[in-house]
């Protein structure tokens, strides 16, 4: 069998591990020229740990992480509203319940189970089709690849789905948000806590990672989106959104790189009956965009990739064959 993924993002990398663990063909389709991560930090809570584990690659990820203890929830004076000890959790589940760590280490440990030439670069997916009980993948070069099974990693914007899925809708979440990486951890600051800290429409989250940072991520309701008021924000901007926050947020704020900023609108996908036309199954944002809260849109990804791969695993073992450089075949373009 012939499993093509499209995206290799964190739904991508993820879901390489469940054919390469029954010994499919497999090859991974990015539209980007070199594989790298994009964004600032993220958080993985328990569902995301448990699917690690369940694809062998915890140790790999949670090696980079900085684990969490406490999530607490404050006021923008920094009052505490409300505390969640997660040290029960984690002994009940066996392993940590949440952990935050930079996407570059998630994809470093994404990516250490894979074989090297798994992965096409330079590969942007504009178009799939059906002919007959075939499925047949377009790409913005001109190049085109029949497969026997496609996994859509492509995200919100997954041209698969837009293609397959014509029906679906993207919907606006009505906030925006800021985030970057901070060199240095504020005196003061416990490691092994994530907080968030709500204001009037806006929210502040604070969290360390490994090599001395902190990740920090900043939202605001919005009614658009592209407001070109939040548009034209540098960092002085969003400190001055925030600057009637507790400490150590100006501090933090202070500390960031101005270059780092990364600013997105929030949006999801409007539910679908169901993720999957014949052989073709979408996984991550492709499927069930969610808000970034809790670290859920990584963490469903990866769950996606544990459970895909534990149905794969049931499929009789005839039949499959090991050639991770042949992993799709070129069809004439139509």
């Amino acid at each position: 069998m012939r499993a093509v993924i499209v995206g290799a993002g964190i739904a991508g990398l993820a879901a390489a591990q469940g054919p390469r663990l029954i010994d499919w063909d497999v090859a991974v389709y990015e539209q980007a020229e070199k594989v790298e991560p994009l964004g600032a930090g993220l958080s993985l809570s328990a569902n995301a740990l448990r699917a690690l584990r369940a694809l062998g690659l915890y140790e790999a990820v949670v090696a980079g992480a900085q684990p969490i203890r406490r999530l607490d929830l404050l006021d923008q004076r920094g009052k505490v509203l409300q505390t969640t000890d997660l040290e029960e959790f984690s002994r009940r589940y066996d392993h940590l319940a949440m952990a935050v760590l930079h996407r570059a280490d998630l994809h470093k440990g994404l990516l250490s189970k894979l074989e090297d030439g798994i992965i096409r670069t330079g590969m942007e997916c504009v178009r799939a089709r059906e002919p007959g009980d075939r499925i047949v993948l377009h790409f913005a070069n001109g190049d085109a690849v029949e497969a026997d099974f496609v996994l859509a990693c492509d995200g919100i914007h997954s041209a698969v789905r837009k293609a397959l899925f014509p029906a679906t809708r993207e919907h606006f979440a009505r906030y925006t948000c800021w985030r970057a990486i901070s060199p240095g951890v504020p005196r003061g600051m416990d490691p092994a806590r994530l907080s968030e800290s709500w204001g009037a429409g806006s929210r502040f989250g604070l969290a360390a990672i490994p090599g001395d940072r902190v990740y920090w991520f900043a939202c605001c309701g919005t009614g658009r989106t592209d407001d070109p008021g939040l548009a034209k924000l540098d960092l002085e901007g969003v400190g001055a959104l925030f600057a009637d926050f507790h400490e150590p947020v100006p501090e933090v704020l202070g500390r960031t790189p101005p270059d780092s900023l990364i600013w997105t609108d929030i949006l999801d996908l409007e539910p679908m009956p169901s993720f999957t036309r014949g052989k073709v199954v979408l996984l991550g944002d492709a499927a069930h965009a969610v808000t970034p809260d809790l670290g859920q849109g990584a963490g469903l990804a990866i769950e996606d990739a544990a459970v895909l791969s534990a149905l794969l695993a049931r499929l009789p073992r005839s039949g499959r064959c090991r050639n991770t450089t042949t992993a799709a075949s070129a069809v004439p373009a139509g």
